[in-house]
């Protein structure tokens, strides 16, 4: 991954020169705990037990061994749905569940207190930004689940559009008619049928089932099989005797890159069209061509294209349907984008994850102005660490932070450092000794688990790394159970917005957004601290004792 903009050949050369010896080097040595061999997989790494890492047993656990129960949790978007005050009494008709001390007009406060009430002491429900978030036991969770689908129900039934996406070829001697009969109004059911089996012109490319409510956009993304992509997001605004208002917008488009220039072509839509009862509304699509630059600073240049004029018309015919197998409102923690140059596509409370730095940038981590550039002298005094402390470098890479923290600690402390990757425990293996420290437990973890024993460490330490974990949800829950009492975690991010920060924004964070993340996993913010970090800043949290929940393991739905 190229994190920073000025230099993109830095990682390679500095494992070039640096790596070989240390690669060499860490073949001879035993590998550290947890990294499996070639091919082989190894299951969770249990924090080895010592004096200062043996992990305390919970209450339940001491008094009879009861297996743990899993935590799930589910997020429902504010945003999705907008309550009536004129509605309260029905909804608690509909979901069974009686407000009788509640006198507010707020619609959020509302239905906080209605999921509140449904799932009793079995979850905790909160409000995390434009987000209520319930996790806790599977039945509390599954139960707030039920009450939020029924009040969506009632506010706004499930409606399913099928959309058939039609093909006129442009050099077709007939296609002049063919479109000018397609695009006569209104069109009906049985014209649709007509003119896709008697027309030669005319070719049905797919005929997908969109499913929404109203005023929720719903996408779909459909891969042909000529190398074009098509993408279809369809949402309804308004519904008035019957005849439905859509705002829609379709793209169909082939791709080339060649080097640092990537073209697109094809056809695409942005526009709103009414649907009679029992009728057929029709988009039609426009020719466009785009060419984006990749500069080699990382930055992107546009360059203006002529749309072609030898593109096939696309028409996209859009009628209702059943709604009889209709899904519901997706409840995960986690949503989707189109994924951006170093982005995954995945995004958590509106974020999208970054990629992983692989361990071949193993050399950008060590290159010797990071202190410079960073002050990492100075962001190791602001941690506060004192012998004899227990602390962890999640996503430790190359080890930079983890042989930096060893010191301080000693007498007594002992670092664990964390990682997905075998390769770069290996390179931190053969760092430590050639160092000579000897106060380091390298563990691997997982995308979804530190790997850290519960009641474990004093604090946690994660730099630049939060925004690339695939499951960050996860990973704060499993933080959360491996601190002690009066545990920290130490966020540091590059800071997002700062014109002086050479870093791309995909690898930067917002102080808001941190915050967000964090409360909604159950941490509350203590400090948020610059004081001299050149490019980054440095976000302390602690767990928040009244809503721990020591006896559960989290899972995502």
């Amino acid at each position: 991954m190229d994190r920073s903009r000025p230099t993109l050949s830095l990682p390679l050369s500095a494992i070039l020169l640096l790596g070989t010896p240390l690669i060499a080097a860490g073949n001879a040595a035993s590998g550290p705990p947890g990294v499996p061999k070639l091919g082989e997989t190894s299951p969770p790494v249990e924090t080895p037990e010592s004096k200062s890492t043996v992990a305390a047993e919970s209450d339940e656990t001491r008094r009879g061994k009861i297996p743990a129960e899993k935590e799930v949790v589910a997020a429902f978007d504010l945003r999705e749905m907008e309550i009536d005050p004129r509605d309260f009494e029905s909804i608690q008709k509909v979901t069974g569940i009686t407000l009788s001390g509640f006198d507010s007009m707020d619609p959020i406060g509302f239905e906080l207190e209605l999921l509140r009430e449904a799932v009793g002491r079995q979850a905790m429900v909160e409000r995390h930004g434009a987000w209520i978030v319930a996790r806790g036991s599977e039945t509390g969770v599954r139960e707030a689940e039920r009450v939020r689908a029924a009040v969506a129900d009632l506010i706004s039934a499930p409606i399913a559009f099928q959309c058939s996406i039609i093909r006129i070829p442009q050099d077709d001697p007939d296609s002049a008619a063919v479109l000018a009969e397609w695009r006569m109004a209104p069109i009906t059911t049985k014209m649709l049928d007509r003119l896709e089996a008697d027309s030669s012109a005319t070719k049905l490319l797919a005929r997908p089932t969109v499913t929404t409510r109203l005023g929720q956009p719903a996408s779909l993304r459909i891969e042909s099989e000529d190398q074009e992509d098509l993408t279809i997001q369809i949402k309804p605004v308004r519904l008035e005797a019957g005849e439905i208002e859509l705002e829609v917008e379709f793209e169909i488009s082939s791709e080339m890159t060649l080097g640092r220039l990537r073209e697109r072509e094809g056809v695409q839509a942005d526009t709103t069209i009414r649907i009679p009862k029992d009728g057929i509304g029709l988009v039609s699509g426009r020719p466009f061509a785009t060419a984006v630059v990749r500069e080699l600073d990382g930055g992107r240049r546009t360059i203006d294209r002529p749309a072609p004029k030898d593109q096939d018309h696309i028409l996209i015919a859009i009628e209702h349907a059943p709604t009889r197998e209709a899904a519901r409102d997706t409840t995960s923690i986690y949503g989707s984008c189109e994924p951006t140059r170093d982005g995954t596509g995945k995004t958590y409370f509106d974020r999208e994850i970054a990629q992983v730095m692989g361990h071949l940038a193993a050399g950008w981590l060590e290159r010797p102005e990071r202190e410079r550039e960073e002050r990492t002298d100075l962001l190791i005094r602001m941690l506060g660490l004192r012998p004899g402390m227990v602390v962890a470098d999640i996503g430790a890479g190359s080890g930079y932070f983890t042989r930096r923290m060893s010191p301080p600690i000693e007498p007594g402390g002992s670092v664990f450092a964390t990682d997905i990757q075998p390769e770069m425990l290996e390179y931190l293996q053969t760092s430590l000794a050639l160092e000579g420290i000897k106060n380091v437990v390298p563990i691997l973890g997982r995308v979804d688990d530190t790997g850290l024993a519960e009641d474990s460490v004093d604090l946690i330490l994660l730099v630049d790394v939060y925004h690339e974990f695939d499951h960050p949800w996860e990973m704060a829950r499993s933080m959360h159970r491996a601190l002690r009492p009066n545990g920290r975690v130490a966020l540091v991010e590059y800071r997002a917005g700062d014109d002086t920060v050479p870093i791309k924004p995909l690898h930067t964070m917002t102080e808001a957004q941190a915050r967000l993340e964090f409360e909604a996993a159950g941490f509350e913010m203590v400090e948020s601290l610059v004081d001299g970090l050149p490019w980054q800043r440095l976000m302390i949290f602690e767990p928040r004792a009244d809503i721990a929940m020591e006896s559960t393991r989290s899972t995502a739905n």
